[in-house]
């Protein structure tokens, strides 16, 4: 039997095509879960549902602002008034924008630190009275940018992702006598709408510049961070909570020569 044959997994930011979300969501279904699928996008969100379901899997579409705390709660609702509950979130929407930081301003700073930051704080949260009771796991994306690299003119989005791997520590070590695990991954370069943006982030050419930089001498794949995800949500993973796994390639291992 599938190891998450009947469990229901949340998964936020799941509608890009070329995203980390969709990726997870399809693993997940691989292994029997049903999934709540939340994003901003409904049509990107049909699709990933679309995707889950030609795997086998069920799917519900929930769209949700993560920055926006009544959306959570009532997309976290709905999941459980069509699975009769829930038994891992993984937070995984985020928002990136390249901003000098002497011209960022305190609003987009917000922004940030609400979708990045504030997503992961309140899905957990919102979800925590099930992860209790079931024994639950909570998954955090994470990024290189968070630590221990620094990332210019994107100040906001760097500190987000610090203040995850943070939250996780502390909510690691708060509920793990209750049977909670949280967890996170720190990706490095991988091929998403989010890096291949070349306004926001780094485009193809620079994807291409970074590879070289890279010990495994490629940037990863979205498949490759839902593999992890998969992995920390699973039993295989039972005593392990409170950590940031690194999947990088290498690259945070210094110069290669």
């Amino acid at each position: 039997m599938a190891e998450f044959a009947g469990k229901t997994v949340v998964v936020t930011g799941a509608a890009n095509p070329i995203g980390i979300g969709r990726a997870i969501a399809e693993a997940f279904s691989r292994e029997g879960a049903r999934l709540a699928l939340l994003d901003t996008d409904e049509a990107g969100l049909e699709a990933t549902a679309d995707s889950v379901c030609a795997l086998g899997g069920e799917a519900l579409v929930a769209r949700c602002d993560v920055s926006d705390g009544a959306a959570v709660t009532a997309a976290l609702d709905a999941a459980r008034r069509a699975f009769d509950g829930v038994d891992v979130v993984v937070c995984n929407a985020g928002i990136a924008r390249r901003r000098p930081f002497l011209e960022l301003t305190e609003s987009q700073l917000d922004q940030v630190m609400s979708v990045n930051f504030g997503g992961c704080f309140r899905l957990i949260q919102g979800a925590l009275p099930d992860l209790i009771d079931r024994g639950g796991s909570a998954v955090c994306i994470s990024s290189i940018a968070g630590w221990p690299w620094g990332w210019r003119r994107h100040a906001d989005y760097s500190a987000s992702k610090a203040a995850i791997e943070a939250l996780v520590r502390a909510l690691a070590a708060e509920f793990a006598p209750q049977g909670v695990r949280v967890n996170a991954i720190a990706p490095g370069a991988v091929r998403t709408g989010q890096t291949t943006d070349a306004v926001n982030s780094v485009g193809e050419e620079g994807l291409a510049a970074i590879a070289t930089q890279i010990p495994l001498r490629r940037v990863g794949e979205p498949a490759e961070i839902a593999d992890v995800a998969l992995f920390l949500a699973s039993v295989r993973a039972r005593y392990l909570t409170g950590q940031t796994l690194v999947v990088d390639g290498g690259i945070t291992l210094g110069p290669l020569d």
